[in-house]
């Protein structure tokens, strides 16, 4: 028994080592559009090469490769078709994972290949920091990749976040860099007397209101255009921060908060991260692979103590801290009593 449990536990390494084939094998088969062609019925390799402009045999050889992980099924010679699962990976699917295999694809991939300098260094190894970002969502293509991927986890996590948190003494709900709005739309649909805004970079105020038009709630949502790091307009009675603080070091996330502490008077501002336990184990991957991204881009995931050191420093005080789902929390803080 010893020796099988080895062998296993040995086959489990090996599949951590070489992993990262599996998020090129579907980065670069959205890229090229196999996806979308396979969903309109099966397709032979080589009409799908043609169509992507790329060579048969490479089309041959990935798609063999997403047979094998479930996400196309090989029907014999050169055919394939897609999977329920490869599904999940079409632009227009419901809860469409297309933006976050872009992605990876590209940002997480390269920012991941630095990581061994962040750690050595304690600095940033990938483009970071606010003019980074101004100049991403100045790019149409690595704007839009971006903001996909944050709007599919965004969505799912702004239902939780509706289920979880009590919005019936609000009027005005903002998400701040909120890039497309997407937290908004779970809340609104659960909260009709409600009003959403989203505060972003002024660039992407038309492509944020035209995904919008597909949710459903677009006649209750505004955009307002602007950086969280020169000021927040006041006026919401909910300031939500989704994945921001994260973002940043501390000395940034202080002007963020400042910022959101001005513009919220008497409401609150609800922060939705993923919180590191004081001791981690298996269990936590999701957070600490979350750091280890944030590390090679100079932010990081914060302990509570953390965050209740930082928003003190801001003027802020947690009033709660609400379990969102077995991922994420909702921390609540309001500005602190003089």
């Amino acid at each position: 028994m010893a020796v099988t449990t080895e062998a296993t536990q040995r086959d489990q390494v090996i599949e951590m080592i070489t992993g990262a084939w599996k998020t090129k094998v579907i980065g670069e088969a959205v890229r090229l559009g196999l996806v979308e062609h396979l969903a309109k019925g099966d397709e032979d390799a080589s009409t799908l090469a043609a169509a992507a402009g790329a060579s048969a045999d490479g089309v041959m050889r990935l798609l063999r490769a997403l047979a094998v992980l479930g996400l196309v099924s090989h029907e014999g010679a050169d055919r394939f078709s897609l999977t329920a699962m490869g599904g999940c990976l079409r632009k227009d699917a419901p809860d469409s994972l297309y933006g976050m295999s872009g992605h990876w694809n590209e940002r997480m991939w390269n920012s991941f290949a630095g990581i061994g300098e962040s750690v050595v260094t304690g600095a940033a190894s990938a483009p970071s920091g606010p003019d980074h970002f101004v100049q991403q969502q100045a790019d149409p293509e690595s704007a839009d990749v971006f903001n996909r991927a944050m709007a599919e986890g965004s969505l799912r996590v702004g239902r939780a976040l509706a289920n979880a948190c009590d919005f019936s003494d609000a009027d005005t709900v903002r998400d701040v860099g909120g890039g497309y709005g997407a937290l908004l739309v779970g809340l609104l649909e659960a909260n009709p007397h409600l009003r959403g805004e989203i505060f972003d970079l002024p660039t992407l105020s038309d492509v944020a209101l035209a995904w919008q038009d597909g949710q459903g709630v677009r006649d209750r949502i505004a955009y307002l255009g602007g950086s969280f790091f020169e000021s927040v307009p006041p006026g919401a009675d909910v300031i939500l921060l989704k994945f921001i603080l994260h973002d940043w070091n501390d000395e940034h996330c202080r002007t963020i908060l400042n910022n959101c502490r001005d513009a919220i008077g008497a409401g609150r501002i609800l922060i939705i991260e993923r919180i590191v336990p004081e001791r981690v184990g298996p269990g936590d991957e999701d957070v600490i692979r979350g750091d280890l991204i944030m590390l090679s881009v100079g932010g990081k995931e914060r302990t509570e103590a953390e965050y209740h050191a930082l928003l003190g420093e801001a003027g802020l005080e947690i009033t709660g801290i609400t379990p969102i789902d077995e991922r994420y929390s909702a921390i609540e803080a309001r500005p602190r009593a003089v």
